[in-house]
Order: structure tokens, then C-alpha cells, then sequence
């Protein structure tokens, strides 16, 4: 159907009877809205009178536990008001008070840079938005009363070239999922929750926002958007009442998702532990549950080897790596696993400034180098720099572990490694190599950001960042993997470069320090199908017992 199809569909869609009910009692509302810098409008309050309620602007100086109305509703980007921290900081727990006492909450879509997690959700709630937009919401819950006179095209809404759904969800419990942009539910746009008598409503749709294509607007995009607005609060001023007189359907979850692929019969896994320093130094508890898990799953994932990308602690002290050394020691011959130190993991407070870490006095090396995988190492005594060797079916694989900011020594070490195993695929683990911004670490690069390239720390003796490591090492030798960790922002950076052999090499960062709880336990499986080609990288924390599905989080490479 053509998008002046789709708008005729929906404006017919008004003309269907909505049963309002609403009881003999008008209903209330108090609105929080912002007039943000990417729409540049603010018509919550509005919609909602031309729907049926009264409204009021929300009080920002007191709890909403005990509000008298009906609905309390959050208008988009409302998160980016100058006041809005403050009321959230002071304020939040009284709104899911407020529900519980037979209200409904609804929130409009926000930037997921500005609030990635709606600060007021229960503990029997979840959600994190995610930098999705899709042109496309499918409707996975038809029946459901906040749709009630929409119509749709093959069960799909569509009415903006890039921004049907904006800032969409990626993780989401405790709800039903009503619109997603797909068709299984791992991008939420629109859901409900229930919580004591009342209701919560995200959304990740800004039904209160007049929305203007990259291009310039027609009257045709400006008359479907708001024939779906006009819709949604109609039907909302509907459900309120609902809700108020404790007159609504049970919701039907929508469980969260587990990864859009299960495990293959036949395949191997490589435990990736990105950095785990906030884990040794606050919660020694969820790196346990990492190293647990991977015990407990051992054999139904088949998982060969554990990697871990450095900053194994956080200020280099013993206490720290004592932690972190009763979390390994659970796989002690039981999973073999490579360590490469990072920055943290040096030098007094964990600051790099010296090359002299406790690693060594926490894991020893006698135990160690008797592992049937272990290879060898650059000095005896220390697991700074070393290899590993074992076997998946008819493949030959070596793990090269180098230390933080690799010495030109190191370097040369690693290539003669290499070299004496030239029918091994390689597979090297550092600390520092692939940024953010899905580019090597490069200091010679003057246009692009080199935030926390190694070159940049007082670690003595020469260093190389990503892009020497590629150029002296990496191009050379049979590599089809390299991961590291280290890198904030968001955590994630993939790289595919050929290297002088033709084989493409597929460079990976992978870092959840700067999420709660320093992690919430994320970790990365790589999975390698029995067709010898295929690998699935998925995100899996074993606190949630749930996997991140953004594209950046959750895909396929292939290895020839």
C-alpha cells in the first residue's frame, strides 16, 4: 500500500466507534512536556483535552505517591528539560507509587544518550532504550486497547521515511509488547506494564510531536501522523478510565528475548570477558556468576576456551585480584583460560605508570603452564604474554595474549610465535586496539579520536596502539580474530580488514564497565557453527538470563 494508502487507512480507522465509557467522570491528567531540539514542539496537553481529560501541568516540587488524577503522562525528549534530573532524582519512587494506587503513567520516547532506563520503573520492570529508529512498527498485539480503530498494512504501521519508531527499546521485562520494530518482539516501541492496581506505558513513538521527514514535509506525512495521534490518545483517554475503575484485561507478557538463535548441535564457544575491574574492586559476586555460569554451561555449549580482555582489576591491589582470583578459579582444570593484563592492572592505584603488576602473584605461573593448552610465555614466571594452543574438530587455534601497550620486544616475540605455527588460526586478545568509533587505534590519525590510546599513557618503554600492533604483527600471520576491551562510550567497535594473506580478519571491542553494577555481568559468546565458517557473537549476562539484540551486540561473521 502506498503511504497515502496507509494515511486514508488510519483516518478511516477514526471513524470507528470508540466506547469511551467514561463512567459520568471526566478524566484527569497531569503533563510533564518539553518543547525539545529535534521536533520543536510540544502537543501532550493539547491532545489530551481534545481527547477528554483535564489537564494540568505535573508539580516538580513535590511526590506524585499520593496525586489525585488519573493519568500522569511524559512527554517526549522530556528528559532533556533542565528540570526534569532533579524531579527524577528526588521524585522517581513516587510514581510507581503512584500506579500502584490505580493511576497509569505513561512515558513518550526519550534520547537513550540522555536516559537509557526510565529512572521510576519497579524492580519487576525493565527496559533500556537503545539508538534504533525504524520506519516500521509491526503490531504484535492487534487486540490490545490502545489500538483499538488503527488500522494497519499487514499488521505493520508505517508513516515516516526514517522515524516511525524513535530511540526504540532493546531490552524490556514485565511487559507486553504492542508495537516493535520487528516482528519478534526485540525492539519495543509501544508496551504496557501492570503494577499493583495500575498501569505503565513506554513508548518509544512520539504520538505527542509533530515529526518532519529528513526531507521537507507534505501535508499528506503531516495528516498521517496526526490522525495516529489523535488515534492513540482517543484510545487512551479509553484505557485511563479502564484502569480507574479496575475495569481492565489482564496483560499477556511478552517474554524477553532470549537470542533470535539457539545453540547448534556441534558448535563450539569462546567466553569473552570483557574488562572485569569494577567487578574485582565492588562486585567480586557478579564475576563469580560470570566464571559459574560458564562452569555450569560447559558442556552444553561446548565451550572450549575463556578469554578475558584485561583491567582484570581496577587499582592494581591485592585485595582486587584476590577477588578476582576466587571468580577463576572456578575453571581452574576444568575451562582453560588466557589473560591479558590492561592498564588498570598496572602500576601503583592501577595507573600505568610502571609495568609491574600483581597478576603474577595471584595466578602462578607453575599451575598455570601445566595446563595441557598452555603454550608458553614471553618470560618465564609471568602470564603477561603468552600462548595457547588447542583443537575444535579439524582446526588448529592459538590464543596470543599480549600485555597493555605491547613493547616492540613483545611484538617481536609474538611474530616469532606466529611464525612456528603457521597452520594455527590465530586468534590475539590485548587490551587496546579496536576504538569506539569502529576504527583502529591509530596516534598517527589526526581526525579522528584517539581518547585512551596508549600512547597517551605514561607506561614506560615503547608502546603500540591498534593500528601498529595490524601493521608489525597482525597483517602478517594467519589471524582471524582479534578482541579487545578498554574503550568507553558505548563499548562496542568492529573492524574487518584483509590481511596480507587475503583472509578477512575480524577485529572486535567489546566493554560494559559503564553500565550498572560495572557491567551487570555482560559477557560475549562467540559461537562457531560446525560448518567451520560461520561465527554468532551474542551479549548474555547471566544475571538477567538475557541477551542484548542490538545490531552491535548480536550478529554474524564469517570467517573465509
Amino acid at each position: 500500500m502506498s503511504f497515502s494508502g496507509r494515511v486514508v487507512a488510519i483516518l478511516l480507522g477514526l471513524l470507528t466507534p470508540v466506547a469511551l465509557a467514561m463512567g459520568g467522570q471526566e478524566p484527569t491528567a497531569c503533563v510533564f512536556e518539553h518543547v525539545d531540539q529535534w521536533t520543536k514542539s510540544a502537543k501532550a496537553a493539547e491532545l489530551l483535552e481534545q481527547a477528554g481529560f483535564h489537564v494540568r501541568p505535573l508539580s516538580l516540587d513535590r511526590s506524585a505517591a499520593d496525586l489525585d488524577v488519573d493519568l500522569i503522562f511524559i512527554g517526549s525528549f522530556a528528559s532533556e528539560h533542565p528540570q526534569y534530573g532533579a524531579y527524577m532524582a528526588a521524585y522517581a519512587e513516587g510514581l510507581y507509587h503512584f500506579v500502584d494506587h490505580g493511576h497509569t503513567l505513561v512515558q513518550m520516547t526519550q534520547a537513550d544518550q540522555v536516559e537509557p532506563e526510565p529512572p521510576f520503573l519497579p524492580s519487576t520492570h525493565g527496559a533500556r532504550r537503545c539508538d534504533r529508529d525504524f520506519q516500521t512498527a509491526y503490531v504484535l498485539s492487534p487486540e490490545h486497547p490502545l489500538l483499538r480503530g488503527i488500522e494497519s498494512t499487514d499488521k505493520a504501521i508505517t508513516l515516516h521515511p526514517t522515524r516511525t519508531i524513535w530511540e526504540s527499546f532493546n531490552e524490556q521485562g514485565g511487559f507486553e509488547v504492542i508495537l516493535a520494530g520487528d516482528d519478534q518482539a526485540q525492539f519495543p516501541a509501544l508496551m504496557e506494564g501492570a503494577y499493583g492496581q495500575g498501569r505503565i506505558v513506554l513508548s518509544a513513538m512520539a504520538f505527542d510531536k509533530v515529526i518532519t521527514p529528513i526531507e521537507s514535509v507534505t501535508p499528506e506525512m503531516l495528516a498521517g501522523q496526526d490522525a495516529l495521534a489523535r488515534a492513540f490518545f482517543r484510545n487512551l483517554a479509553g484505557h485511563v478510565v479502564r484502569v480507574r475503575d479496575r475495569n481492565t484485561v489482564p496483560l499477556n507478557i511478552t517474554p524477553s528475548p532470549r537470542g533470535a538463535k539457539e545453540f547448534v548441535p556441534g558448535a563450539w564457544t569462546l567466553v569473552v570477558l570483557p574488562d572485569t575491574q569494577v567487578y574485582s574492586l565492588r562486585f567480586p559476586g557478579l564475576f563469580t556468576a560470570q566464571t559459574g555460569w560458564i562452569l555450569q554451561n560447559r558442556q552444553p555449549r561446548n565451550i572450549q576456551y575463556v578469554v578475558q580482555l584485561g583491567d582484570i582489576v581496577n587499582n592494581n591491589t591485592p585485595r582486587e585480584w584476590a577477588n578476582a582470583r576466587a571468580a577463576l578459579r572456578l575453571l581452574d582444570g576444568v575451562v582453560p583460560y588466557a589473560l591479558c593484563p590492561g592498564n588498570h592492572d598496572y602500576g601503583p592505584s592501577g595507573d600505568a605508570s610502571q609495568r609491574n603488576t600483581l597478576l603474577n602473584e595471584y595466578f602462578p605461573f607453575d599451575e598455570i603452564s601445566r595446563w595441557p593448552t598452555f603454550g608458553g610465555a614471553m618470560e618465564k614466571g609471568r602470564l603477561d604474554n603468552t600462548y595457547h594452543l588447542f583443537e575444535t574438530g579439524d582446526v588448529k587455534w592459538i590464543i596470543l595474549a599480549l600485555e597493555w601497550a605491547p613493547r616492540d620486544e613483545t611484538v617481536a616475540w609474538a611474530n616469532d610465535v606466529m611464525s612456528r605455527h603457521p597452520d594455527h588460526s590465530g586468534i590475539l586478545i590485548t587490551h587496546a586496539f579496536v576504538n569506539n568509533n569502529d576504527r583502529r587505534y591509530d596516534i598517527t590519525d589526526t581526525e579522528h579520536p584517539q581518547d585512551y590510546n596508549p600512547h597517551q599513557y605514561r607506561t614506560p618503554g615503547s608502546k603500540n596502539d591498534g593500528q601498529q600492533l595490524w601493521d608489525k604483527l597482525v597483517r602478517k600471520h594467519n589471524f582471524a580474530l582479534v578482541l579487545n576491551g578498554h574503550v568507553l562510550g558505548d563499548g562496542t567497535g568492529y573492524v574487518a580488514t584483509k590481511n596480507d594473506r587475503g583472509r578477512t580478519v575480524h577485529q572486535i571491542l567489546s566493554n560494559y564497565q559503564m553500565r550498572e553494577l560495572g557491567g551487570e555481568a555482560y559477557l560475549r559468546l562467540l559461537e562457531f557453527d560446525p560448518d567451520g565458517k560461520t561465527v554468532l557473537v551474542k551479549t548474555y549476562s547471566p544475571l538477567y538470563d538475557s541477551y542484548m539484540l542490538a545490531p552491535d551486540q548480536h550478529f554474524e561473521i564469517r570467517l573465509r
